[in-house]
């Protein structure tokens, strides 16, 4: 199944210690993982390090082919830096993967891309938000990356698959080790519709500290943009914002209420130029992409009439899918009063339904 090369290539990959840039000069002596491999010696400590070098000596011992076995048995692809299908985005970043573990789908390698990333401590008002804003992207065909983690990033993944479309989790662990053990059924669900689980870490490695500042490089490499919902000062995204900036991806950000923890770090980038987003057609425009309108899974009965300005709020905050009252109230920021004014405006005109105990859609004609 692998050249003998790329078996080299694994070997180094299944040593947890040895960072990219440990393999450089490793690669630059040697000229190649496979010569490494016949090559190796104590002299590699100078080079490696001591911890680097025990797993590599351990890892030889036991033999390419005890490699090939564990990925085979255990379901994990690997997709190499050269191979046709790696994603071209982050072939292009200054230190792209050497290779790609994962689990899914991997075989696209110019899709369209937005990474939305935000704080694990997050509001109402941001998951909510993640969530709607990854719906309205993947229905035009936009895959979604995230990290699988709490808060922003499980709304992110959840919007993309309630839309029915493909998103990507980039993890900070090995594929046998996901974190947080909790989202273990949500990985599961994103390879069943579609997506892949990814990671550059060796299948049972740990998720430690220092795995995932460096895993927030591949979450924005894959992306042609970055989207932050919420984060506060220190927080991990502003990493992942440093790489997309270093990276050349366009930034975007979710304004929030301005007294919120969470609306200090968006807000900050909105200042220094950012480019804001209140809804996923935001992020079409600005990237130039194709923003025509998917057809529901019902068409509306009747064409769309002119709305004001506070009826296209309402319009926007359902596109995605049915609403309470007290969300529309969060999501639009309109009163009670107009609220309940404009909803039932936009009844008469056939624009939205109500449906028992307050929640509100747009009309859906009968079949």
């Amino acid at each position: 199944m692998y050249t003998h090369e790329q078996l080299c290539r694994l070997w180094l990959a299944f040593s947890d210690s040895l960072t990219y840039k440990g393999k450089e000069p490793l690669l630059a002596q040697y000229g190649s993982a496979a010569e490494a491999f016949s090559s190796f010696s104590p002299s590699l400590l100078e080079l490696v390090g001591s911890k680097a070098y025990e797993e590599l000596f351990m890892l030889r011992n036991r033999g390419l082919d005890a490699l090939e076995e564990l990925l085979a048995s255990s379901g994990i692809q690997v997709l190499f830096s050269d191979d046709s299908s790696f994603p071209a985005l982050l072939r292009e970043i200054i230190d792209p993967p050497d290779l790609l573990f994962y689990r899914g789908t991997m075989d696209n390698p110019r899709e369209k891309a937005i990474a939305i990333i935000g704080s694990r401590r997050e509001t109402r008002y941001g998951r909510e938000q993640a969530k709607r804003i990854a719906f309205d992207l993947t229905k035009h065909g936009i895959s979604i990356i995230s990290g699988l983690a709490y808060g922003i990033d499980f709304a992110a993944h959840q919007g993309a698959l309630e839309a029915g479309g493909r998103t990507v989790a980039v993890l900070g662990s090995g594929l046998d080790n996901i974190y947080p053990k909790d989202h273990i059924p949500l990985a599961e669900k994103i390879v069943h519709n579609g997506g892949a689980v990814i990671s550059e870490l060796p299948p049972a490695s740990q998720p430690l500290a220092y795995h995932f500042p460096f895993r927030n490089r591949i979450v924005s490499g894959l992306s042609q943009g970055v989207l932050l919902v919420e984060a506060r000062e220190k927080s991990g995204t502003l990493i992942t914002v440093g790489h997309a900036l270093a990276q050349g991806r366009d930034v975007f950000a979710l304004p929030g209420p301005v007294d919120a923890p969470g609306s200090i770090v968006p807000h900050r980038f909105l200042r220094e130029g950012a480019r804001l987003v209140t809804c996923g057609q935001d992020i079409l425009e600005d990237m130039g992409w194709d923003a025509k309108e998917e057809q529901l899974a019902m068409p509306m009965a009747n064409p769309l009439p002119d709305l004001t300005n506070l009826q296209r709020k309402i319009y926007d905050a359902l596109c995605g899918e049915s609403q309470s009252f007290e969300n529309l109230l969060t999501i639009t920021g309109l009163s009670a009063s107009e609220l309940n004014t404009q909803l039932v405006i936009l009844e008469m005109q056939g624009v939205t339904d109500t449906l028992p105990g307050r929640q509100y859609r747009l009309h859906q004609a009968k079949p």
